[in-house]
Order: structure tokens, then C-alpha cells, then sequence
């Protein structure tokens, strides 16, 4: 790794503020020495590639922003009607989605908003929602796919639930899973929308399609990763990270394993 290469990383890290939180960190280890860590033991072409990834790579860690635009759009959407707010939710999973705090985060910003009328419930199958009179909105932080919401509507019509809703909103939404929805006929409202990013890599920056995933591959079969997670969790190739990074985010930085990969935004150790 060459003085231009780390000076191009060390400045990605101040512009995207990415060391916010390293005097926090208890190992004493900064973002800056992370993706050092990450980029050094990689052949050059291979840097390049990862450092174009992290150029456009989306950290969203505290929501304030992104909920106050959303709830704006929801306020002018509403029109006057009475608003109820349901997360996403994950019926056959025994975790509980990172989405289902947003219902808080919304909460907590409604004071911005003193002429509409606001009621938040945790499940969308609960009487609460599915009897509501007004404009129904269904959040979650990050949507990849669409695969899991679309499962979480045909979950409600399988017990006699509706899915009826008249926006659904997140903190970042990949394009692929926005579409979908959007077939579905939903409407959907995002302040971040993500395209596939190796994809980009090819359709914007002049990268050749096939040395773009052969070498990304490469670099990704050293990981020792689940099938489900190459390219990101459905295919995705996301670069996003928020409270907790997606499994639809490439796993090269994410993915930690039995390889002791040095991911720079790993997801929590279940």
C-alpha cells in the first residue's frame, strides 16, 4: 500500500466522519487502522477495486436526519388523515428485527409535527393497525431484496391480515428491492436509494463487467463465507451500514468468520 493510497483512504475516513467513534472503541484500534488492515495484504488492482467500493460505501449510524425527511414526506402524504406507524416485521424469525426500533426514533421526532396525529404499534398484524382508519405506513431501517417484506405480506394474508398500507418508508432501500415493492403496489419512499454496487463500478466508472467481478470474487473466496452471503445476502452488493451492518452488504466488510477476516463494519457475534 503506497503513501497515495493510504492518503486517498485516510481522507475517505475524515470526509465520511468515520472516525466518529473511535476514542470508543475499547481495543484502541481506529477506522483508519481497520481498513489499512483490510486493504494492505490485497494485490494492487485489487486495493483499487475495494477503495472505489468504500468511496461510495454509505455509514448511517444516528437516524435524525433520515427520520425527520421521512416523516415530512409522510406528514404531506397523509394529508390531514390520522397516521399510524407499524416496523416491517420478521414473522417467521425468532430475532427481532433491527428495524423494530424505528417505531422509537419516529416517536421521539413527532414533536416536529404538532398538527398531525400520530399512533405507533410494534405489529402490523395487531388489531391496532389492521382496524386503523387513516394512512397506515410500514418503516424498517435497511430493505435489499424485498424479498423478506414481500414474505412478511404473504404471512398476513395467510392468517387473514391485511397488508394494506399507504406508504412504506426506510432508511436506505436498495433499487432492486424498491422495484419489487413498487410492482407489488406499494408506495415507497427512501432518503437513501442504492444501486447494486459492483454494478456501478461498471456502469459509471468504466470498469470492465467481467475483471470487476472476477476480481471482487476473488478477494471474496478467501473469506470462507456462506453461499447466501457472496455478492451480499440476496445477490445485493450493498455498501451500507447503519445501527448494525446487513448481511446484503458485501461480506468483504462485514463478514468476520472462522478466517479472522478484518472486516471493517463487522455485524454482531450472535
Amino acid at each position: 500500500m503506497d503513501a497515495n493510497e493510504f492518503d486517498r483512504i485516510s481522507n475517505l475516513v475524515v470526509s465520511k466522519q468515520w472516525d466518529a467513534h473511535d476514542a470508543f472503541r475499547p481495543d484502541g484500534r481506529t477506522m483508519l487502522d481497520m481498513l489499512v488492515e483490510l486493504l494492505t495484504p490485497l494485490k494492487p488492482l485489487e486495493r483499487v477495486l475495494v477503495s472505489d467500493l468504500l468511496a461510495d460505501y454509505l455509514v448511517v449510524w444516528e437516524y435524525n436526519e433520515e427520520v425527520i425527511e421521512t416523516l415530512n414526506q409522510i406528514v404531506e402524504r397523509s394529508e390531514g388523515k390520522p397516521i399510524i406507524v407499524s416496523p416491517v416485521k420478521d414473522f417467521k424469525a425468532q430475532k427481532v428485527k433491527s428495524g423494530s426500533a424505528l417505531t422509537f426514533e419516529f416517536n421521539r421526532h413527532i414533536h416536529f409535527f404538532p398538527d398531525s396525529k400520530f399512533t405507533f404499534t410494534e405489529d402490523p398484524s395487531s388489531d391496532r393497525f389492521q382496524s386503523f382508519k387513516g394512512f397506515r405506513v410500514l418503516v424498517d431501517d435497511f430493505i435489499g431484496s424485498g424479498n423478506q417484506f414481500l414474505e412478511m405480506t404473504e404471512y398476513l394474508a395467510e392468517n387473514n391480515c391485511s397488508s394494506d398500507a399507504n406508504l412504506v418508508t426506510a432508511i436506505v432501500i436498495q433499487e432492486e428491492g424498491k422495484q419489487k415493492l413498487e410492482e407489488a403496489g406499494f408506495q415507497v419512499y427512501s432518503p437513501h436509494e442504492r444501486t447494486k454496487s459492483i454494478k456501478r463500478l461498471v456502469t459509471d466508472e468504466g470498469y470492465d463487467n467481467t475483471d470487476a467481478y472476477g476480481l471482487y470474487d476473488e478477494i471474496e473466496a478467501r473469506l470462507g463465507c456462506h453461499d447466501d452471503f457472496k455478492r451480499g445476502f440476496g445477490q445485493s452488493e450493498a455498501t451500507v451500514t447503519l445501527k448494525k451492518t446487513p448481511n446484503n452488504t458485501l461480506p468483504i466488510f462485514w463478514y468476520q468468520g472462522k478466517n479472522s477476516w478484518p472486516a471493517p463494519f463487522p455485524r454482531p457475534r450472535s
